[in-house]
């Protein structure tokens, strides 16, 4: 049995919460959080799952020094704002536990590599939750561009838009020094599944409107146009929208976050079998198979999300 802790419990921490207590062979046995009302969670501009989070037999602490020294922890889950996420990821790791840490790794390259360093020293797994790598219709994705079914990609074109974060009652998400801005909160998901796709591209453009929106095209030294598109500009009444455009030498496929059609050379369109649910539990079972030792394929590295955060970090300059 996987012994966890949640550290924060905020939005992304009730997803993670839920989503360890669905999974069979783990029990979340701690909460680590500020707030003394922990038993209900922030909402975003996702709908990732209930108001109110189940704290049933779970310990509550408001340090994490004191949980780590409480409890014999496997593994954390660290959803806190990303500014802490390199003190309190090392802190972890120097303590033997595990480190599931939410995306953005952190606010720099420097503090990656710290982070890496110290996974490294202690034995442990460092691993950043890019959801989108285990979501189904960006599986579907990868799939079809590393099997060559369609041919070779011609272009493609990935979005992200929604209304600004005022949702977050501490508005740390608004403070670029403490979540990194649109590039890294945002804009980052796609970078981190263009790399995921092409690898690591030779350069990049960037163009702003204002801080609240980006496009970047990535240049992989051929023909092909790779682009990206985030945005906090969209009224609060369009709620969030993820979308994919990918053009194969025999076809194309969209994904307009909620549909994803095939639009084939040949034949009618068709919507191609894709698993169920959002990448959540998909990144939270890679993450435990990966802790038993039952894993053998690398979905995300700590190197990859390091150079996730250098592709984000370069759309600011």
């Amino acid at each position: 049995m996987i012994r966890v802790g949640i550290i924060g419990l905020g939005f992304m921490g009730g997803v993670h919460l839920r989503n360890w207590q669905a999974l069979d062979g783990a029990q979340v046995v701690a909460v680590c959080d500020k707030s003394p009302e922990v038993g209900k969670a922030t909402q975003g501009n996702i709908d990732a799952g209930q108001e109110v989070l189940d704290l049933e037999g779970m310990t509550l602490y408001s340090d994490v020094a004191e949980m780590l020294a409480g409890e014999k922890l496997d593994a954390v889950s660290i959803t806190l704002p990303t500014h802490l996420h390199k003190a309190i990821s090392i802190q972890c790791l120097e303590a033997g536990v595990h480190v599931l840490c939410e995306k953005p790794m952190a606010l720099n390259t420097a503090d990656c590599d710290a982070m890496i360093a110290s996974a490294s020293k202690a034995g442990r797994y460092l691993m950043v939750a890019h959801c989108i790598r285990f979501w189904p219709e960006y599986v579907w994705a990868k799939q079809a561009v590393q099997s060559g079914e369609y041919g070779k990609v011609l272009s493609a074109d990935f979005s992200r838009l929604t209304y600004a974060p005022a949702w977050d009652g501490d508005s740390w998400l608004s403070d670029p020094a403490k979540s990194g801005g649109i590039a890294l909160d945002l804009h980052i998901h796609d970078l981190d599944f263009i790399q995921y796709l092409f690898g690591a591209p030779a350069g990049s453009r960037s163009v702003r409107s204002t801080f609240k929106h980006v496009q970047t095209w990535l240049d992989y030294g051929d023909d092909r146009v790779i682009s990206a598109t985030a945005s906090w500009l969209m009224p609060e009444s369009f709620g969030f929208q993820m979308a994919f455009k990918i053009v194969f030498e025999t076809a194309a496929s969209v994904y307009d976050g909620t549909t994803l059609t095939v639009y084939p050379s040949e034949g009618s369109p068709y919507e191609p079998e894709v698993g169920d649910g959002m990448g959540y539990a998909g990144e939270i079972e890679y993450f435990a198979a990966l802790i038993s030792g039952t894993n053998t394929e690398a979905v995300i590295t700590p190197e990859q999300a390091r150079e996730s955060v250098r592709m984000a970090l370069e759309t600011n300059r």
